[in-house]
């Protein structure tokens, strides 16, 4: 069921239940215990990871990845952590009540910590609902987990929403959300977990650089 990424670090996938897409979970597993990283269900997954010793705490990195939260949530007791800028009507109707809200100074479980990733005002959005607004999450070993701002491509590139999403993707919103990533990337990062897509092993500096050159970022 888990696939192994790096070391203690594990991801799964299920199919998105109302879009063509793949969604994808983080497992990580630290002294203190098993942290989630946007968790999809699996009818599976409950008694695995009940086999590992439960789950310290799950972590979204957006409101749009409610996914198994809820469940695994109360199965486990675990405590729910949301970016504090969450839609809290997206919340409720995912029958998250009682959410730990996190920001870029919150301490997070395993040593994690968070940088907000909100692309810039284009001028299809307005000031209050930016086109992109969610969590990267930094772990040890320069490796960060974003939400749907970037992911890994099946033959190994970097895309940048909506590509992975939209086809044919506007140019201008993957330009858009390539520049905020790249400028709010740890410098030492070389590993993307993505919560969409595939992840990107020890090749991400190098796959930005090609983004960015093919856009005049660089």
């Amino acid at each position: 069921m888990f696939t192994p990424v790096a070391h203690h670090i594990w991801r799964w996938l299920t199919p998105d239940p109302e879009d063509h897409w793949m969604m994808v979970g983080h497992l990580i597993q630290g002294n203190q215990g098993v942290v989630l990283i946007d968790p999809p269900m699996r009818p599976d997954l409950p008694a695995t990871l009940q086999a590992l010793g439960g789950v310290l705490a799950i972590i979204l990195t957006t409101h749009d990845h409610t996914r198994g939260a809820r469940s695994l949530g109360q199965t486990f007791r675990a405590p729910i952590y949301v970016p504090a800028q969450a839609s809290r009507t997206n919340l409720f109707r995912a029958g998250i009540n009682n959410p730990v809200f996190y920001d870029e100074t919150t301490p997070l479980p395993l040593d994690l910590r968070a940088v907000r990733c909100t692309v810039a005002l284009p001028l299809w959005q307005s000031e209050t609902d930016p086109y992109v607004d969610e969590m990267m999450l930094v772990l040890p070993g320069g490796m960060v987990a974003t939400g749907d701002l970037v992911m890994g491509s099946e033959n190994g590139t970097l895309l940048a929403c909506p590509e992975g999403f939209n086809d044919p993707a506007d140019k201008d919103k993957v330009k858009a959300s390539l520049a905020v990533f790249a400028s709010r990337l740890p410098k030492d990062s070389t590993t993307l977990l993505a919560s969409h897509g595939s992840d990107i092993i020890r090749d991400l500096p190098e796959l930005i650089y090609t983004r960015q050159r093919d856009f005049g970022l660089s």
